[in-house]
């Protein structure tokens, strides 16, 4: 009897507990920085473009991924819901109150409560009146959904194939109005493997893989790997696995375009309202920031392989290229900056890839039969970062205001290197990314834009400074600051991404004649 009642307080203590910590959870909301601790980063600290400071203004963000303006000068906030954490998508008007989209009101843990996003939250943009955001759904699917200033939603495109490693990346609003959007591979290189398993998708989703957007012929490579099913039930030791199947399938030769006509690696196009669905371009690994021009024309980040995996690939580096519509970008057959991954550059080793079954890395795809014409560096290819860079979200310089002498030119954020995870535990020899860079992308010229004095994170400085961590977002704000988003702390030893709650920020670089006085909290 006494041990009834014991197991009863002690199930009512811990409800108690997460409707305190629910209630309570307000303690570590993020906050507009008071102006006295809104003070200019020294550049011995970090260096960024003179006429500006840079200054913190938003603290204690969780993963944050996404930010953009509205057309009343509303700052929207997406925290990402990555590393076990919760999406939640706010704003900070300009006189400084702050509004929930998602979730509105309280929400109690293991309690239903309706509509429900997951995430990560790839993108969010803002267009008459109404907030689209990218996600996923409770299983694993890729969904476009608009939200209402008042919480209110509606879907615009549901049943995408985000499954994988990279689900549905960044959103842009064309000119005509209709809604980019890119979606990742499901794979670091083509073929489900070892590393997959570590991210934890292929157990949930044994039978998902990289799905193409038309049919291709491939050139019959299966490659072996250790078998986690492996016993009475799961089968032997050695997994066969062939690219664009799933774990433990290497059966197919001829792989059929994707059902329903949505591919994995792809940028699309969507009504706003919903409907008219359009694959854009396709053969794309992580197409993870994309932005229009003045002129009209989108431009993507997108980021390499890897050197981890089944297949893995070495020094494949981010690009930033140019969205055409139909053309197929190369991969898993081409690096990011266009080139045959079959090149000497890209080859890990035979130490690393004998276990595969093979001693070299060639293509997967017979182009020719297939339909595929290599993609044109010239037309596409401009600008090249180092590989593992993180290449990120990014927005045009205005052509007018106090960066008006960088119009035409694009601020990329680049969230540094995954390693060791994204080397096989290979040690770099320094840090990779991790900055803000701005491209000419007419000259295909790279230059730092802001970036820590020691090219070292934040988290990796003495003294704990306030310095950049993991940019992952950049806007120009309509009261003419440049607005940084910075992720905050990341870890990555295995396939499962470590954050540190709080550590995110959103920093201003602010032009030393403006009079604007930041918002008082």
């Amino acid at each position: 009897m006494q041990a009834g009642r014991t197991r009863r307080w002690t199930i009512l203590g811990l409800v108690m507990t997460l409707i305190a910590a629910a209630i309570g959870g307000c303690a570590r909301q993020p906050y507009v920085l008071p102006i006295s601790e809104q003070q200019t980063i020294d550049r011995r600290i970090v260096e960024y473009p003179s006429g500006f400071e840079l200054k913190p203004y938003i603290a204690n963000l969780t993963a944050p991924t996404a930010m953009t303006f509205d057309a009343q000068g509303t700052l929207l906030i997406a925290e990402g819901g990555i590393g076990g954490g919760s999406p939640r998508i706010f704003g900070i008007r300009p006189d400084g109150k702050r509004i929930d989209i998602y979730p509105t009101g309280r929400r109690i843990p293991l309690v239903e409560s309706g509509f429900e996003i997951y995430g990560p939250i790839g993108g969010m943009v803002v267009d008459q009146g109404r907030i689209y955001v990218s996600h996923r759904d409770s299983k694993g699917r890729g969904v476009i959904t608009a939200f209402g200033y008042d919480g209110s939603h509606t879907t615009v495109v549901a049943d995408l194939p985000a499954q994988g490693e990279f689900s549905v990346t960044d959103i842009a609003i064309a000119p005509s109005g209709r809604l980019f959007f890119g979606v990742g591979a499901a794979t670091n290189s083509g073929v489900v493997g070892l590393d997959d398993w570590a991210m934890g998708w292929v157990d949930r989703y044994p039978k998902f893989c990289d799905l193409p957007w038309m049919d291709l012929k491939l050139l019959g490579y299966r490659f072996d790997t250790r078998n986690p099913r492996a016993g009475l039930f799961g089968g032997d030791d050695i997994a066969v696995t062939a690219p664009f199947q799933p774990f433990g399938t290497s059966n197919q030769t001829r792989i059929r375009r994707a059902p329903n006509e949505k591919p994995t690696g792809a940028i699309y196009s969507v009504n706003p309202a919903g409907g008219g669905l359009k694959v854009e371009a396709h053969g794309i690994r992580r197409p993870r920031g994309l932005a229009f021009n003045e002129d009209g024309n989108l431009y993507m980040t997108n980021n390499g392989m890897e050197l981890r995996g089944t297949r893995p690939i070495k020094d494949d580096p981010d690009a930033l290229l140019k969205v055409v519509s139909g053309t197929w970008y190369g991969w898993p057959d081409f690096s990011t900056d266009l080139y045959p991954i079959s090149d000497a550059r890209f080859q890990p080793g035979a130490e690393m890839i004998i276990k595969s079954g093979y001693p070299d890395i060639s293509f997967l795809i017979d182009h020719e039969t297939s339909g595929l014409i290599r993609p044109n560096r010239n037309t596409l290819l401009r600008a090249t970062f180092l590989p593992l860079s993180g290449a990120a979200k990014m927005d045009f310089a205005p052509a007018e205001g106090p960066f008006k002498d960088y119009h035409g030119n694009v601020i990329v954020a680049l969230s540094g290197d995954t390693a060791p995870f994204a080397t096989s535990g290979k040690k770099l020899l320094s840090p990779v990314g991790f900055k803000v860079v701005s491209v000419d992308v007419d000259a295909h010229l790279v230059k730092d834009f802001v970036r820590n004095t020691q090219g070292k994170p934040a988290s990796r400085l003495e003294d704990d400074p306030v310095a950049l961590e993991r940019p992952i977002d950049v806007k120009f704000g309509p009261d003419g600051c440049m607005y940084i988003l910075d992720f905050g702390e990341l870890s990555m030893r295995t396939g499962w991404p470590h954050v540190k709650s709080g550590s995110g920020r959103i920093f201003r670089l602010v032009p030393i004649s403006t009079k604007t006085p930041p918002l008082e909290p």
